[in-house]
Order: structure tokens, then C-alpha cells, then sequence
């Protein structure tokens, strides 16, 4: 198995941790593989040691944990994982989310058939923490109107991402070489972060394409979740702020110092 599963995890409590045992799970239940995908698991350093200690009462759990003591968000939580992988490729799996159980069946298929691809996007079913179902993502470049490379349906180009923005790179396949090339995620973008690496990705040539089966459970509205948060604290012209941050931000590799006038007087008029 040439792909790394990398897990971020920056909370911990009674119900984070039946989450986080299901996503785990959800790797070790692959079916189809002669192999399980390596595990790395970094976790935020003001959980860290709880978190460790659940995963040593865990047996036949083969994994890397890494402590992460400097930036805790997310992005860069992934960024210094990333570091450590071994792989071709990376997946991201939220520790609150779900593989399909022949995800990586399907995966190894399509990196077989299509070596160039640098983006496989999972077909995603997100869910609320009652497990009913709200939405598909990442299915619109099966759309004809979202046609892709060269007239082909199932790749993404940087048109139909400005169109429609609504796509998410959660348990995505990511080949590791090509992600540090164009810098990992930024940490000082907000709210839409997954987008501008999507962006930048298709600014510097990388070929991006959607795995045309259910592959991915995504739970997408989990009170105090990161987005969740951000629904609940941003306003409509804050959100606005950062899609057009990231369409700016994603012509540059590096991570720059955002100009956040704008968003402070959108903040200041709001009181």
C-alpha cells in the first residue's frame, strides 16, 4: 500500500473518543488489501498525553504519533505530518470522519491507471452526528457543465472551482511530492484553506481528479467543530472575505501576511 493515512486530532473527550475509534476503524477494516495503509497520527500538544494513552490500550494498531508542540491548527498540523511520510501518497482522515471499507481498493486502481494524477478527490457523503445523510461533495465535475481536462468529465479545472467552491479535500489521495512543492496548506488562511491549496494546485499545473465512487463520510455538522465554529461566528461578508483571500493568496506558494483591514472594519460594523 503506497499511501500514508495521516490523522489530525486537536480535541479530546467521552465522545470524541468513540469518533476517533470509528475512523481508526475504518482504516484497519479496509477490505481487499494485502496491506494496511500506514498510520500517522499527530496530535495537538494539550492532548497529546490522554490522547497516547488511549491509543496504547489499542492492540494490533500499528502507528506513528507525532506531538505537535508548536502550531496547533489544522493546516499545520498536516504540514509537519506530511514531514513524516514514507509514502507516494497521503489521505487525511478526520478523526471524527469514516472511509468507506474499499476506499483503498478503489485507490490503488485509479494510482495504477492514472500515474499522472497529483489529486484523487473521494466522492463524499457528509452526515450530521445523527448519521443521516445532507449532501454529496466533490460529485460536480461529473456535471457536464463542469467539464474538465481536455472535454474529460471527473477532472477539475480552475473555472469550475471559481464557479463552485463547495469542494473538500478530506480523505483525499495526495501525492506527497507535488503537496510540498506548492507549499502544504497555509496557515494563515481561514474558513477556506482546502480551497486555496485546490487553487494553487491547478495554478501550478497539477492534475486533479474525483474517484467516481462513494468513498468518504464526512461529519459535517458537529457542535464546536472547527466549521461549525465558523458558521456560527462568521457573517456572510467575513465568509466573502476569505473565498476572495484565497483566490488571491493562491497565485503565491508561500504563506504571507494577510492584510485583514478590510475584515476588521467588516468585524467593526457588525457591532
Amino acid at each position: 500500500m503506497n499511501v500514508t493515512v495521516v490523522i489530525p486530532i486537536h480535541e479530546y473527550n467521552d465522545k470524541i473518543s468513540i469518533l476517533f475509534d470509528k475512523a481508526i476503524e475504518s482504516v484497519l477494516k479496509q477490505e481487499n488489501l494485502s496491506k494496511q495503509p500506514k498510520i500517522i497520527i499527530v496530535s495537538a500538544s494539550e492532548c497529546g498525553d490522554v490522547v497516547l494513552n488511549h491509543l496504547k490500550n489499542k492492540e494490533n494498531l500499528e502507528y506513528e504519533f507525532i506531538r505537535n508542540e508548536g502550531k496547533t491548527d489544522y493546516q499545520s498540523q498536516i504540514n509537519l505530518a506530511v514531514e513524516h511520510v514514507n509514502t507516494n501518497y497521503f489521505s487525511v482522515l478526520e478523526f471524527d470522519d469514516e472511509y468507506g471499507i474499499t476506499y483503498f481498493n478503489n485507490v490503488n486502481k485509479y494510482i495504477e491507471c492514472y500515474p499522472e494524477i497529483d489529486i484523487f478527490l473521494t466522492m463524499m457523503i457528509e452526515v450530521n452526528e445523527q448519521n443521516d445523510g445532507i449532501k454529496l461533495t466533490n460529485e460536480t465535475v461529473w456535471a457536464q457543465q463542469f467539464v474538465g481536462e481536455n472535454g474529460e468529465m471527473g477532472y477539475l479545472n480552475s473555472n469550475s472551482l471559481k464557479q463552485y467552491s463547495d469542494f473538500k479535500l478530506s480523505g483525499a489521495i495526495i501525492k506527497k511530492s507535488e503537496f510540498k512543492n506548492i507549499g502544504g496548506y497555509k496557515s494563515n488562511i481561514k474558513l477556506t484553506f482546502m480551497y486555496e491549496l485546490l487553487l494553487r494546485a491547478l495554478n501550478n499545473s497539477c492534475k486533479i481528479f474525483s474517484i467516481p465512487k462513494i468513498g468518504y463520510k464526512h461529519v459535517a455538522s458537529r457542535e464546536n467543530s472547527l466549521f461549525n465554529l465558523y458558521q456560527k461566528n462568521m457573517s456572510i461578508d467575513e465568509r466573502k472575505f476569505w473565498f476572495e483571500t484565497a483566490v488571491k493568496e493562491s497565485n503565491f506558494i508561500g504563506d504571507r501576511t494577510i492584510d485583514t483591514t478590510r475584515l476588521q472594519k467588516i468585524v467593526i460594523s457588525e457591532k
